[in-house]
């Protein structure tokens, strides 16, 4: 004969569905009006009596989250009376702008009410900490990571014992999730993405007799065009903050430069791409304003001066693009120009949730949020980002601001997306070259005396 079930074990289901019920209710995964499965269905999922299923329901009905319908079924009302609880969402300021974060929250509250959000800004210091700390004192839930800041979790310690592994949403880019698996596990789930491009003022081109930027544009016929488009003392031909990790490196990568180590696991720097590179980088200027590779403090100064249309053409990114929101002139966007091969910087921004979370069901359900149809396709009705999901990011209906009429360019030149990791060089790494090569970029130093610096400060 079976063995009999005990009533530990049918405790013990009644538990899960219970449970299980309740997380789907408090995630959101069943929103207000949803009906649950019917009895009988609930009855066969997970092996109870009748009984025992009215009995889990009634817990339910209690703190309010549920209500019965005559003839029909029993309906989800909300998260009731559920504790009301608190999650620490850390977050890059320009974000609020750049896919009006603060919309996606308050839809998110809305639809969580028990659920009270605490917005933390990050800065670049933030991530300069110890973060096996910071994630073990649970100072936040759920943070937005890039790549370089993704760095500080894989390069400082154990990954898997700072940030919990994701499930992979489908339908998003597969270029976007690949930089955040680490030893098969998904870490960072893919938000938003966008490539570098080149921006450019319609009317400047047109009053010149210019032809517009396309795909096989090179960086010899945008320093030939800004020298033309170029207006002493009223505006620059090209404008771009040149010190952005996100904007020098692409004379590397367009150079393909591979850095090679030696026993000690140290750069090794005398390679020819590398010098070329790092000279295109400052000759590009050369018979335009000098003053402009380094009049920027930050890559917002760069749409600064194109709005007030004091810039012809500047190097951006769709992110970027929010800052034209409201341009009182007509502008689009072309593919990066190249030197030795076209490609481009691909800069994205995930979601990762802390492993010490206290609150993780919630903190998922946040990322399972902003990862939805209704978040993504949100980000591309309402600003210029491009969402990690392909069908949301190719969507084509009515937009409610108005974009460049390239603006789906981005789709054609997916096969030039490269990192910087591509290099075999790590992100401080980046950040030791660009300290060092300002001081050339300023025309302050020689390129010879650079190099000799930047060998001594890789030691």
């Amino acid at each position: 004969m079976m063995e009999k079930p005990s009533r530990s074990t049918f405790r013990t289901r009644l538990e899960e569905m219970v449970a299980s019920l309740r997380h789907n209710i408090v995630s959101g995964k069943l929103q207000p009006g949803d009906y649950l499965p019917s009895e009988l269905t609930l009855v066969e999922q997970y092996n109870l009596s009748k009984n025992s299923v009215r009995k889990g329901l009634n817990q339910l009905l209690a703190q309010e989250m549920i209500e019965k319908v005559p003839r029909i079924g029993t309906r989800v009302v909300g998260a009731g009376l559920c504790e009301k609880l608190t999650l620490k969402f850390g977050y890059y300021p320009m974000l609020t702008m750049e896919v009006n974060l603060l919309e996606l929250v308050d839809i998110f509250k809305s639809l969580n009410p028990h659920i009270d959000l605490h917005m933390i800004p990050l800065s670049s210091s933030f991530f300069s900490q110890n973060m096996q700390e910071v994630m073990e004192r649970d100072a936040l839930d759920v943070l937005t990571l890039n790549l370089q800041n993704y760095e500080a979790f894989t390069d400082r310690g154990d990954v898997a014992n700072m940030l919990e592994p994701l499930h992979p949403r489908e339908g998003v880019y597969p270029f976007l999730q690949r930089p955040f698996i680490s030893d098969g596990n998904l870490y960072v789930q893919p938000f938003t993405f966008s490539p570098i491009i080149l921006c450019y003022n319609r009317a400047h081109f047109k009053e010149a007799n210019l032809p517009e930027p396309d795909s096989g544009w090179n960086w010899d016929d945008v320093q030939r065009t800004a020298r033309v488009l170029s207006q002493k003392n009223e505006r620059f031909g090209l404008f771009f903050h040149l010190q952005s990790i996100n904007r020098w490196p692409l004379f590397l990568l367009q150079n393909k430069v591979v850095f090679e180590r030696d026993d000690r696991g140290k750069l090794i720097l005398d390679n020819e791409p590398f010098r070329e590179s790092m000279r295109l980088s400052l000759q590009l200027f050369e018979g335009l304003n000098p003053e402009s590779s380094y009049l920027s403090e930050q890559d917002s100064d760069c749409e600064m001066y194109f709005m007030q249309q004091k810039a012809s053409m500047i190097v951006t990114s769709y992110y970027s693009l929010n800052h034209l929101r409201n341009a009182g002139f007509d502008y689009d966007i072309a593919p990066l120009p190249y030197s030795e091969e076209a490609r481009t910087q691909l800069v994205m921004i995930g979601l990762a949730l802390n492993k010490h979370s206290k609150q993780k069901e919630a903190a998922q359900a946040l990322i399972d949020f902003l990862q939805s149809d209704q978040a993504q396709l949100h980000i591309r009705r309402h600003t210029l980002a491009l969402p990690s999901v392909q069908a949301l990011s190719e969507w084509k209906g009515q937009a409610e601001i108005s974009r460049p009429s390239k603006f789906m360019m981005y789709r054609d030149i997916i096969p030039t997306f490269r990192l910087y990791s591509d290099m075999n060089v790590t992100f401080r790494e980046l950040e030791t070259m660009r300290r060092v090569f300002k001081l050339y970029w300023a025309r302050l130093d020689d390129f010879e005396t650079t190099f000799r610096r930047l060998k001594e400060a890789l030691q």
